[in-house]
């Protein structure tokens, strides 16, 4: 019945398993194509809307220089700097002249011409990955070429250089320095130049009205540049940003998904364990409940005189005894057990002399050393601790293939974490390294007809019900090291 409720167990776990490692495989291949698909789509068509928005910038820019006015030409420099817009101008010999976008300290030594040997091949780096992305654009003169002399300010009419034109001419600073048809001219009044505050009122009015112009040299048209220019920066966020989206909900898929399987896990396993201790408990009460019986009965048939049966009936009350707080143990996994605070080199001693008296029965030659220190009390369930302890001594009296066998138990005390220690030792054939991560695992056993359950019961027994650790520490040849680790009180 036990092996039967722990393979119905092992089924429904690998049942449960194997829907949500198949949730997992499906969930994560389909969102990654959904994401990659979708991300592709969506990048590629950024890409084309921003390349051909990068394509008529890089016109716009490089075309400034033609524009006949500088203001004009300032306004759309304005509009560039507010734009993530890399570019870099190069003259007809490769040398870069003037940059914009590509790195602060680049920029400022292409202006003043102090590029190093290596900044300068880091630059042509960038002008080729430029021109494989855009056609670099033939330009006619820098904007820094431009100079102002002055300015024309006129009136509501459009002017032109007639005799009826009304205009003052200014140089850099805003002095007035030819006019025409100002004040007493207008007015026909001859003999009578105009007044500076006849000149200031006009200018101040053009201002207003916005009729003035800029008077300037224009670049040498004659002298030839390229304009080598990148997309906008957005399209270089979506490419790094669009790929950590992906990623990020990937993980939260499997976050989410993950917790959600141990969690139900844990649930089951809460369940098989609870059924299995108590159905094992249910099936064992009642044989020996009936054994009792019948060895008090037993006990009344014996004569006096036969002090050989009587001790041998005495030897079988205590091992029914003993069957009893097994089955009392299994009741207490299935519940939440009583914990007391006891001394526990007593507990692992009590254990101990239990085998002990059992070992000489055995056909090798095997020794229990035990080694207590002083330490603190901790809040146990003895028969669960004590279960521990067998469960590990039963294991290493099947691990041990020498002829003089050895198993050495001791107690320790941490004060820093405030433990505890346990630690128990073997000279047994030790366990695997690739079996260690599944040797607390309910069902797994080396032996031929095992169970599987004597370290799973220990690892819950010590992390479920008393809060501390359990660990193999070490394992070969010579043999295996477990360290149990208790809070103390």
């Amino acid at each position: 019945m036990l092996q039967a409720i722990l393979k119905r167990g092992t089924l429904w776990n690998s049942r449960t398993g194997g829907f949500f490692r198949n949730y997992f495989i499906i969930g994560i291949v389909g969102l990654s194509v959904i994401f990659l698909l979708y991300s592709n789509w969506v990048t590629r068509r950024l890409e084309r809307e921003i390349s051909d928005f990068s394509m008529m910038l890089g016109n716009f820019v490089a075309k400034l220089t033609a524009v006949a006015d500088k203001e004009t030409s300032e306004a759309g420099q304005v509009i560039i700097k507010q734009l993530n817009f890399p570019y870099i101008v190069t003259d007809v010999n490769n040398n870069p002249v003037v940059a914009r976008n590509i790195g602060t300290g680049l920029r400022e030594k292409i202006i003043t011409g102090t590029l190093s040997e290596a900044e300068r091949r880091r630059v042509e780096k960038m002008i080729a990955k430029m021109d494989k992305v855009h056609t670099p654009i033939v330009m006619k003169g820098l904007e820094q070429d431009r100079t102002i002399i002055g300015y024309i300010y006129y009136d509501q009419t459009k002017w032109a250089l007639n005799q009826g034109s009304s205009f003052v001419l200014t140089d850099v600073s805003g002095e007035a320095i030819f006019w025409k048809n100002i004040g007493p001219e207008v007015r026909n009044i001859k003999g009578v130049e105009a007044s500076k505050q006849d000149i200031r009122k006009f200018i101040e009015q053009a201002k207003r009205k916005g009729l003035s112009t800029t008077i300037q040299f224009n670049p040498n048209v004659e002298k030839t540049y390229y304009f080598h220019y990148g997309n906008t920066g957005i399209i270089h966020e979506i490419q790094w940003w669009m790929p950590l989206a992906q990623v990020g909900l990937v993980i939260i898929f499997l976050t989410v998904g993950f917790v959600a399987y141990q969690r139900i896990k844990y649930n089951e396993q809460q369940a098989i364990w609870a059924g299995l201790a108590k159905e094992t408990a249910h099936q064992l009460g009642t044989p020996i409940s009936s054994l009792m019986g019948w060895l008090d009965i037993l006990e009344d048939k014996i004569k006096d005189e036969n002090e050989d049966l009587k001790s041998i009936l005495k030897d079988m009350q205590n091992d029914l005894l003993r069957l009893k707080d097994i089955t009392s143990r299994f009741g207490e996994v299935g519940s939440i057990p009583k914990r007391e605070l006891l001394d526990i080199p007593e507990i692992i001693h009590r254990a101990v002399v239990y085998f002990q008296k059992r070992l000489p029965y055995r056909k090798k030659h095997i020794e229990i050393i035990e080694s207590y220190q002083n330490v603190p009390k901790v809040r146990v369930n003895e028969n669960l601790l004590q279960w521990v302890i067998e469960n590990l001594i039963r294991n290493s009296l099947d691990a041990i293939d020498k002829e003089n066998g050895l198993i050495q138990i001791k107690t320790e005390y941490e004060p820093k974490k405030n433990n505890v220690v346990i630690i128990y030792k073997d000279n047994g054939k030790g366990i695997p390294r690739k079996n260690w991560g599944k040797i607390f695992l309910p069902g797994y056993s080396t032996k031929k007809h095992g169970w599987g359950l004597g370290l799973p019961i220990v690892k819950r027994i010590i992390e479920d019900y008393h809060d501390g650790q359990v660990h193999l520490t070490e394992s070969s040849s010579d043999g295996s090291t477990f360290v149990i680790e208790l809070p103390a009180s």
